[in-house]
């Protein structure tokens, strides 16, 4: 039922229209009794000139100005002025609804239905009181919420496709509320009713995804657009989207590939790890994300944000050992970019690298052979410190002294330098090499030869015990080490018989070692790099060749793998770098570490043997081209000692090793200490032996499972670690603690031996 002033208008008034301000929950209703009162519909969105055209009010007012003048039709109900005011804004409402109040209309009765427009329609009505009496009437009540967004393109993003402002009025007469959508160019800036203006994909996603939480700054139009074509194929979920390009919280599988690039894939990454950062575990990547905001640089920050960190930095350890995890797989191109950062703080860099890649591991031995031997490189790089790890030889009486050469020989390679007083040490101790077992009589001894493989490793000398016999325990292998003697001079054409007369089960060569050290092919020239860099790749070669020693084990191709090797090789001699001025008939060979023989020749330092003269300190013969890295063909120890090494599977048993009566381990002054162990299973009962602080202890065999020592050289009380071996398998690692004299009143003095 309509309310008496409107009915008083429609009955007397002519002319000049009426205001009827509505609210939303009874806009359909009064709107239906104005229509039952005889009252024609006029829709103000009909007066759009186009779909994206504002609708012209002077051709609205001229339209009741022209219209019939019968009594009985020239009544209207007028929708969408309220819409169209509240959507030109605050203050052109207020100037058209003043203006409205005294336009006359002809002989038209005009009822405006309006809504939104509450506030201004009654700062107008004040203005005039007998507007307020007799044209005006206001029903409040309740406001639905009406949102809109629109589109400032004419794409719509291919989420919406109803274009122009026309749209929007048409669904506001139609009395619907909530979010409407449109593609318009009109400035809507100034609207009563809340609307979003969308001119990116960004903008869109905001809206039409409600997952994401991070800044358009991350992404360019480029890539926004393309997460929006994917979230719209996928219900507009990115999280959907995410999980299509296999990104989850197991982002750190396949982090490399996944990370590392410009390309889509790799900014999806970037930016669900932006939005999802509070819940990273992973402190390296969340260390990295909080200082960066740019996708290009992403990649960049990843490599190269731990330089920034000091090794001294209580968090430092949590960050190296993350990134060192996520970076496992990093190419080496990847990798030379953070080695060239790398070298800003030249002290601090070693702390910063990893052994992930060749190309670190080579940085890391240059600045060692600089700066010296850390600690820490057994966390930096542990092939490293293993290959430097002291080897205990067990081949009689030339054991220490082998022991001691070899350990003094490692670290000079690494540091590249060479000790004065070692110099005498390689002469006086050259010839010693003959009382060693020869290579032939040791291969000799090997039983089933048919169900052996011969691997023969070229230029493999001793030096690589420490890392091959580590190599084999991770591998879960039986080792067994010979030391025998190669032939002089120590080239390949006088030592390759034993491969040539090999009559066992297969046999094969590995050259790459041999051409690391002195040949072009290897790639390392010492005139271009003093470093002695090649090591990295010499410990690559060894640890694959015990990995298909492994392999061919495991696939019982053979029931022993047999790796011997010709000769070694010599870092030591191209450091030296001396040339002799011996006069000689004949030119040197092999980088002058040999020559042939000739009669009545009178050169220090050497032997003659196999119709040659060979150098047996660091010393070359003219004639022939310095060497790459290292060189043969001389009589120091490095080039004639060399192993054999028989692996096999090991009996398939867990060995276990307990020190009996440990909390009664008492020192004596005069004999030392002596410890009793159980062990599980040995395949040596004749050769178990522990080695502590690089001195070699053997058992005494009590029976198969308990084993004594004596260890006279312990005189003070403390605690002790040591390796326990079965031949030359090492079985495990024992730590005991060794008390004073109790009882004695001279065990506080004795505690100082």
């Amino acid at each position: 039922m309509l309310n008496t002033l409107v009915n008083n208008y429609l009955s007397t008034a002519k002319g000049l229209p009426f205001f009827y301000s509505v609210s939303d929950d009874e806009y359909i209703s009064t709107l239906e009794a104005l229509k039952q009162s005889g009252l024609g519909v006029i829709k103000l969105s009909d007066f759009c000139k186009s779909p994206d055209k504002f609708p012209s009010l002077d051709e609205l007012i001229d339209s009741f100005r022209l219209a019939d003048v019968d009594c009985k039709s020239n009544k209207y109900v007028l929708i969408g002025l309220g819409e169209y005011l509240a959507l030109k804004g605050e203050q052109e409402a207020v100037n058209i609804l003043r203006k409205l109040k005294s336009t006359t209309l002809g002989t038209a009765r005009v009822v405006i239905l309006l809504r939104f427009v509450q506030g201004q329609i009654e700062s107008v009505v004040a203005e005039d009181i007998r507007l307020k009496a007799q044209r005006y009437y206001s029903n409040r009540g309740q406001q639905k919420s009406v949102s809109v967004v629109n589109f400032k393109t004419t794409s719509g993003y291919g989420f919406v496709k109803e274009n122009g402002i026309k749209y929007i009025l048409v669904q506001l007469e139609n009395g619907c509320a909530g979010r409407l959508m449109v593609k318009s160019v009109l400035d809507l800036s100034q609207s009563i009713i809340p609307v979003l203006s969308v001119s990116n994909s960004y903008e869109v996603l905001k809206i039409m995804c409600k997952e994401i939480n991070i800044p358009q700054t991350l992404g360019t139009e480029e890539q926004w657009n393309r997460l929006l074509l994917d979230a719209s194929k996928h219900h507009n979920s990115i999280d959907a989207v995410f999980e299509n390009n296999g990104i989850d919280e197991y982002y750190e599988q396949e982090f490399i590939e996944k990370a590392f690039g410009y390309e889509y894939k790799n900014w999806l990454l970037f930016i669900y790890l932006k939005a999802n950062l509070a819940s990273i575990k992973n402190p390296y990547i969340k260390f990295v994300l909080e200082k960066t905001d740019k996708f290009a640089d992403f990649k960049i920050a990843v490599l190269n944000s731990i330089i920034d960190v000091s090794h001294k930095a209580t968090n430092f350890k949590s960050l190296y050992l993350a990134r060192k995890k996520l970076l496992k797989s990093i190419s080496v191109e990847d990798a030379a970019i953070f080695v060239k950062e790398n070298e800003i703080d030249p002290v601090e860099s070693i702390y910063h690298f990893t052994d992930n890649t060749i190309i670190e591991k080579q940085a890391i031995i240059r600045w060692i052979s600089e700066y010296g031997i850390i600690p820490e490189i057994e966390d930096i790089y542990p092939a490293l410190a293993t290959y430097l790890k002291s080897y205990t030889f067990d081949c009689g009486s030339l054991s220490p002294l082998l022991t001691d050469y070899f350990d003094r020989y490692k670290r000079q390679k690494v540091q590249n330098k060479i000790d004065d007083d070692f110099l005498s040490a390689v002469v006086s101790n050259s010839i010693k090499y003959a009382t060693l077992d020869t290579r032939a009589n040791a291969l000799a001894s090997i039983d089933d030869k048919k169900s052996s493989f011969l691997y023969w490793i070229d230029a493999l000398g001793v030096e690589y015990l420490s890392y091959i016999q580590f190599l084999a325990k991770a591998k879960g292998l039986s080792i067994k080490i010979d030391i025998v003697r190669a032939d002089l001079p120590t080239i390949t054409s006088i030592n390759k018989g034993f491969y040539d007369e090999w009559v066992g089960g297969g046999k094969d060569k590995q050259p790459e070692l041999d051409n690391i050290k002195h040949k072009d092919i290897g790639g390392f020239d010492y005139g271009k790099c003093k470093a002695p860099i090649h090591l990295a790749n010499e410990l690559e070669v060894i640890e694959n060749a015990i990995k298909t020693a492994a392999t061919e084990l495991a696939m019982h191709t053979c029931k022993k793998f047999i790796i011997a090797s010709d000769h070694g090789a010599s870092r030591l001699a191209v450091i030296a770098g001396c040339d002799e001025k011996y006069p000689t008939d004949t030119k040197g060979e092999h980088s002058g570490r040999c020559c042939k023989y000739f009669e009545d020749y009178d050169i220090e330092n050497c032997v003659s043997e196999n119709g040659y003269i060979v150098i047996t300190n660091y010393g070359r013969i003219k004639g022939s081209r310095a060497a790459n890295v290292e060189v043969h063909g001389g009589a120091t120890l490095e080039e004639t000692v060399i192993p054999i090494i028989t692996l096999s599977l090991k009996t398939q048993e867990d060995v276990s090793i307990r020190v009996l009566n440990a909390d009664n381990i008492v020192v004596d002054r005069k004999n030392g200490v002596v410890i009793n162990l159980y062990i599980s299973f040995v395949e040596s009962l004749e050769n178990v032996r522990l080695i502590l602080k690089g001195k070699t202890y053997q058992a005494k065999c009590i029976d198969e499972n308990h084993y004594s020592f004596s260890l006279s050289d312990i005189k003070r009380s403390g605690k002790y670690t040591a390796e326990v071996y079965d031949g030359t398998n090492l079985i495990g690692n024992i730590t005991f603690t060794v008390k004073g004299a109790v009882g004695s009143t001279n065990s506080g003095f004795d505690d100082l031996f």
